[in-house]
């Protein structure tokens, strides 16, 4: 009976060292759970919600007509429901204040007591708009196709602004933005008890810059205690600026195409982004956008493609994710319908296994007489079209940047992530605000790695992260029931 016991001893023995020496043998299981985030209540629908175009003082630029000293930005807010916080969004590269239209307009209807003002950089009030807003008033989209697109060049359409005539471009640079952003940040802190300052792609780099900034002449000013929270989406220092690269200039042996900075002081080169985006570029596709809000189903005018489809398929082909080259700077949107096909290799080059699906629209159909457009499976197609249409197609102000200073390019991409010894920063390391980094699946950070460079930047911090699966760069902003909205809910309830 004892070596019956002893027996059993030694086997619960044996048993135990072998769970403990298991794990470091054998795969440990890796739990997934993905984001379930809860439905959240209407409180302000969207009639309710007001907007108004503000101007107010900017940095005084030594070297800038005095009229485009100011700062910007499209402020939207409930009348009988007063702000304790105040949301500032700094767009993306060539992006208007409209960009961030529809994420504005979701985060003021599922808060109470919030207004959120979105940044329209300087250079946006460059624009040659005013048949765009006669189009919208009068809801004729045909005088702006005329005025932009058909006239384009000549004496009664649209001219781009030479490049001789606003040198002065090569002085907007990082320094001049911060600062025109701390004065509208000032400005909110006497209009709220807490300010959280945001950014989308580029814009999340410039607001990761406003946190380390140091304004102060004779003393410390420093970004960081201006605000109260910190919100990154699809982008960050280390992703979409911060790269520690010199502005030398960019070229191929003798063959400039990019000046550096002294260069663009010196005259040469555009002073404003030119290569394969330009101000027609921009006018045509907003032009497109008021042709599919107002006569969608119409067919297009000739000349935008070389066969028949309607203004709503015009405008969709113009950006699908399903269509273009690029399925990260895209949206997705529907589908052609009634569209002969052919492959899509560029986009397969850009973007690999993710533009399998990807097409060239090359033609109508056999048994169709022109192109339209779908909806498409909803769980892909995350971006309602008609929504995106109007948010395009602003009175105020517009979706596109179209004189993109290059000053402000070279500059974001000069600075190494951490900012030490850097003249007008303090090292990320102090920098101590609550931050929300949420990438887009299929954006420009698919995957937390996006956010490593710059959340190391700054051990210690309050850094929350997350990847909304699904989504392209330009989805993560604007799609219907959008998910970011219901985290920056949830984070903004969190913050003290």
């Amino acid at each position: 009976m004892r070596g019956f016991f002893r027996l059993r001893l030694s086997i619960l023995f044996g048993l135990f060292v072998l769970g403990l020496a298991l794990p470091s043998c054998l795969p440990i299981p890796q739990i997934r759970l993905d984001l379930d985030l809860p439905d959240l209540a209407t409180v302000h629908p969207n009639q309710t919600i007001r907007t108004e175009y503000v101007v107010i003082d900017g940095y005084e630029e030594i070297n800038t007509p005095e009229i485009y000293n100011r700062a910007y930005y499209e402020r939207y807010f409930v009348p009988a429901d007063p702000p304790s916080t105040i949301i500032v969004l700094m767009p993306g590269i060539y992006g208007g204040a409209g960009s961030l239209d529809l994420l504005a307009r979701r985060l003021m209807s599922t808060n109470r007591s919030l207004e959120v003002w979105v940044i329209d950089r300087r250079a946006n009030v460059l624009e040659d708009r005013e048949v765009m807003k006669q189009s919208i008033r009068s809801g004729n989209p045909y005088l702006a196709y005329d005025y932009y697109i058909k006239n384009f060049g000549k004496p009664e359409g649209f001219n781009p602004i030479p490049p001789s005539d606003l040198r002065f471009l090569a002085f907007w640079g990082l320094e001049v933005h911060l600062r025109d952003l701390h004065n509208v940040i000032l400005q909110a802190k006497t209009k709220a008890p807490k300010v959280v300052l945001g950014g989308h792609s580029l814009g999340a780099a410039i607001v990761g810059f406003y946190a380390a900034s140091d304004f102060g002449f004779d003393a410390p000013d420093l970004g960081f205690e201006h605000i109260d929270g910190l919100i990154l989406i699809d982008g960050a220092l280390g992703r979409t600026g911060g790269f520690d690269r010199k502005p030398e200039g960019l070229g191929i042996g003798p063959l400039e195409f990019v000046p550096g900075t002294e260069g663009l002081r010196e005259g040469k080169g555009e002073p404003y982004l030119t290569y394969g985006l330009s101000p027609r570029m921009f006018a045509r596709r907003d032009v497109l956008a008021l042709l599919a809000r107002f006569k969608p189903d119409d067919l297009a005018p000739e000349g935008l493609y070389p066969f028949p489809l309607t203004n709503l398929a015009a405008f969709g082909l113009h950006e699908d994710d399903q269509y273009g080259i690029s399925t990260v700077f895209s949206s997705s949107w529907g589908e052609a319908i009634g569209a002969k096909t052919a492959g899509n290799l560029g986009a397969v080059l850009l973007a690999g296994s993710d533009a399998f699906r990807n097409q060239t629209v090359v033609g109508v159909a056999e048994g169709f007489d022109y192109v339209d457009w779908g909806l498409g499976d909803p769980s892909r197609e995350r971006s309602d079209i008609a929504e995106v249409a109007r948010e395009m197609t602003f009175s105020d102000t517009n979706r596109s940047e179209w004189y993109f200073p290059t000053r402000l390019a070279l500059d974001i991409g000069e600075y190494d992530i951490r900012l030490e010894d850097s003249k007008g920063f303090i090292p990320n390391a102090r920098v101590t605000t609550p931050t929300l980094a949420v990438g887009a699946g299929r954006g420009l950070v698919p995957d937390m790695n996006g956010f490593a460079a710059y959340q190391n930047a700054r051990p210690g911090s309050a850094f929350s992260s997350y990847v909304l699966p699904g989504l392209t760069h330009f989805d993560i902003v604007q799609t219907s029931n959008n998910p970011l909205a219901t985290l920056i809910h949830l984070w903004l309830g969190q913050l003290r």
